[in-house]
């Protein structure tokens, strides 16, 4: 309860604004720890599919049909029942196909990260806007009472000093760790990117 009780007088020390500031790092968060799950979950896929890339038969790779479980399976199997293989009469078709596919594939990859990122950068700017408003406040103090109300005055500069260090002490780990999810998302690409040459390789070998 003395939790909930500092809290609620923190977001009223803060002003309006600390509660933009709340809302928005909880989205990001909720954002973050969605693509992480998702992330490691496909990574723990992919180290299977090199397997499966090198060692499925040509048939096997060729009959995986159904419709695309982007959340359910790995990133390769996703793409491999994409494939239109009776279209696909030379290594180059089949390449280009594949190419195309993950392009496609790249939204969803990315997920809401390109969002978390705009919140990132937003958080600051909502630290300074609550700075703003919080030396307004001070203004409209001043203007009313002259210097002669401290407490009111210190009212004003709290929230301004308050929103600012929120929004940076916030927007600095929202970064960092969508820093490192992109990192993880490279990875991921590369690793799908090696089986389906793997993939591609196979398929020509045969045809030779």
């Amino acid at each position: 309860m003395d939790i909930l009780t500092d809290f609620n007088g923190l977001m009223d020390r803060g002003g309006p604004v600390m509660w933009v500031i709340f809302f928005a790092a909880s989205i990001a968060i909720i954002m973050l720890i969605e693509r992480a799950i998702q992330i490691q979950k496909w990574l723990k896929l992919a180290a299977k599919d090199q397997t499966f890339a090198h060692d499925a038969d040509v048939s096997e790779l060729k009959d995986l049909q159904g419709e695309m479980n982007v959340r359910g399976e790995s990133p390769v199997r996703s793409v491999l029942r994409q494939i239109r293989w009776q279209e696909a009469t030379t290594e180059d078709d089949l390449t280009k196909q594949i190419n195309t596919l993950l392009s496609e594939f790249m939204p969803k990859f990315n997920g809401l990260l390109p969002t978390v990122a705009v919140i990132g950068t937003l958080l600051p700017m909502l630290g300074l806007l609550g700075t703003v408003t919080g030396m307004i406040n001070v203004f409209e103090v001043i203007a009313l009472h002259g210097t002669g109300d401290p407490q009111e005055m210190a009212h004003g500069i709290s929230q301004a000093l308050l929103t600012t260090a929120s929004g940076l002490v916030i927007a600095i780990p929202v970064i960092f760790f969508h820093h490192l999810l992109v990192q993880r998302l490279q990875m991921l690409l590369a690793s799908t990117e090696q089986s389906l040459l793997v993939v591609i390789n196979r398929v020509g070998s045969s045809r030779g």
